[in-house]
């Protein structure tokens, strides 16, 4: 048995015209989910990238002062709700901390931090390296003043906080703060006096 198939004129473009949109079709589906390795490698690496360059910065208002390196804020982008912040890449003496004594220059260092600070409108600004929240559930922040003055970074400057770069931080940043605190040390302000403290 013969089976003699003929198509017309227009049949046959239909048909080659749907082969070849089908053909288009499989190669582009093909070719999104079975990427070569390395083409995927290099795709997970630009959106790393991108994600590692991104910070975010808002206006804030400070209701209060926790210690030297923890404020409460109100974000102006949520007004409804307050949030704990610690400053990034600063650390100073103990004062709050039930299981532990109140440390050298802590109680100046959260003072000065509170007259500073205490009811007034900052920038918060995160590290693209950086968490954003820490295992306590605070956002963690560089905080600006309301003339740009780097918060964070005149802490260290004065000897009002050490710099604490175990945080991930960017690596700029990071030189930044030890240089400002062997800058603070050499001088010997604020903690690093040693007749404040033993360092």
């Amino acid at each position: 048995m013969k089976i003699d198939l003929k198509l017309t004129k227009q049949s046959k473009k239909f048909f080659y015209g749907l082969m070849a949109g089908i053909v288009v079709f499989l190669l582009a589906s093909f070719s999104s989910t079975q990427a070569p390795e390395g083409q995927t490698a290099i795709r997970d690496n630009v959106v790393k990238t991108n994600e590692q360059t991104k910070s975010t910065s808002t206006n804030a208002y400070v209701v209060r002062v926790v210690d030297g390196d923890t404020m409460v804020a109100i974000l102006d982008s949520e007004p409804d709700k307050e949030y704990k912040v610690r400053f990034l890449g600063v650390n100073t003496p103990e004062t709050v901390d039930p299981r532990k004594p109140v440390e050298c220059f802590g109680k100046q260092a959260s003072d000065y931090v509170k007259s500073q600070l205490n009811n007034t409108r900052v920038m918060l600004k995160s590290d693209p390296e950086a968490d954003e929240i820490d295992k306590y559930g605070r956002l963690l922040r560089n905080v600006f003043l309301e003339d740009g003055t780097d918060f964070c970074a005149q802490l260290v400057r004065m000897g009002y906080a050490y710099a604490y770069t175990s945080f991930p931080l960017n690596a700029e940043r990071k030189t930044e703060l030890r240089e400002l605190q062997a800058e603070a040390q050499e001088s010997g302000a604020g903690l690093w006096n040693k007749d404040e403290c033993n360092n």
